[in-house]
């Protein structure tokens, strides 16, 4: 068995620094109140998004948790009010198997687009996105028999085959 996934059988849920991205991230994901439910993501680097601009952020961390659970990763309420910043994808949805995979060792990526009318600077000293642990459950007839992934981003449905039964 590999090493990561024995280390990370023993935890519950969590985030480490991906492969590649040692010493350059400042701040791990961290919640800002007992009561808040999103742990917040710091950029890397300092980007100015002009209206209508996207830009993928890397952010050098990765996240594990059981195998019913997800993190959902979100922008800011703040920045979609108040500078009209979004997701590219809406909403991310990190699985449990993205964790550590073979081709960007489980980092999550948060692309965000500019859909104001100003440019918006993002700074490494302001968190810009929430993620959300979620616990979800299948259905009774759900197949026992499904591939593990086998890569990292769009890696899960592109190994899915329709089931026409």
């Amino acid at each position: 068995m590999d090493g990561g996934f024995f280390e990370k059988s023993r935890r519950r849920r969590g985030f480490e620094v991906a492969r590649g991205f040692e010493g350059k991230v400042l701040h791990m994901p961290q919640r800002a109140t007992p009561g808040s439910g999103g742990y917040d993501f710091w950029p890397l680097e300092e980007v100015v998004l002009k209206p209508g601009e996207s830009h993928a952020f890397y952010t050098g961390i990765k996240a594990y948790m059981p195998e019913n659970e997800i993190l959902l990763i979100n922008i800011r309420s703040s920045y979609g009010i108040n500078h009209a910043i979004e997701l590219c994808n809406e909403q991310g949805w990190i699985d449990s198997d993205y964790y550590a995979n073979k081709d960007n060792d489980g980092m999550i990526v948060i692309k965000v687009k500019n859909s104001g009318s100003q440019p918006f600077t993002f700074k490494k000293e302001e968190p810009f996105a929430q993620g959300l642990f979620i616990s979800y459950h299948v259905t009774d007839d759900d197949c026992p028999r499904l591939p593990r992934r086998d890569g990292g981003l769009g890696h899960s449905s592109a190994q899915r085959q329709p089931s026409l039964k």
